[in-house]
């Protein structure tokens, strides 16, 4: 996919004008996605993110990791996200992929290690969603799931209004997730945010935040 210059500087801009709406609503974008990268590093292996989004995440973490297999289902968010990896310029390099989450195209265990960030409210299926990460992601691997918590929504929903949009999302609790990890035999730990939440989970010992669990 062929993208220009100029695209990728109109896109940057237009990105900081909405950035800007986010802050003057409560939410400072770049803060809160490096509260989640603190959480979410390291991440081993081959690494799957789950919602591409416009990248704003993606682009962060490829000045970590060396390759990021991501996929969504709305190709105009893709190409908005390659633009904005493209405006980075991030060591590490992305795979673009146009794929159901609830329907992943991968064999078992393809993964080490599988991303979601504010992703998860827009699933309709999540259950399903969930079950697909646990079949693809090796039993060595680790999984981290970040979305918005209470007072997250809230600042979104604002700032969609202002927007003249709507923030629709399915509803969902995080410690339900938690439940459904330790089911599947996962640990999973919760590190909660001024915004959002971050769920870790593995099968094996890693460093948490920091922190060994």
């Amino acid at each position: 996919m062929r993208i220009s210059r100029k695209e990728v500087f109109e896109n940057h801009s237009r990105l900081v004008e909405r950035n800007a709406v986010y802050r003057r609503c409560g939410f400072d974008v770049e803060q809160h996605l490096r509260f989640v990268l603190s959480k979410t590093l390291p991440l081993p292996g081959r690494i799957l993110e789950i919602g591409t989004g416009k990248g704003r995440f993606l682009a962060l973490l490829l000045a970590y990791v060396s390759r990021v297999t991501t996929i969504d289902v709305d190709r105009a968010e893709q190409r908005l996200a390659r633009l904005n990896v493209a405006y980075a310029k991030p060591s590490g390099r992305a795979r673009f992929m146009i794929a159901d989450a609830a329907n992943l195209p991968w064999e078992d265990h393809s993964f080490d290690s599988v991303v979601s960030v504010n992703a998860l409210h827009h699933m309709q299926n999540l259950p399903r969603v969930l079950d697909e990460i646990f079949r693809v992601v090796r039993l060595s691997g680790k999984i981290v799931l970040a979305d918005f918590n209470a007072r997250g929504f809230s600042i979104m929903e604002e700032c969609h209004q202002h927007e003249g949009r709507i923030h629709e999302h399915v509803p969902y609790r995080f410690q339900d997730l938690v439940e459904r990890f330790s089911v599947h035999g996962w640990t999973a730990a919760l590190r909660p945010g001024d915004c959002q939440d971050v769920l870790i989970a593995a099968k094996a010992p890693h460093v948490y935040g920091g922190r060994k669990k």
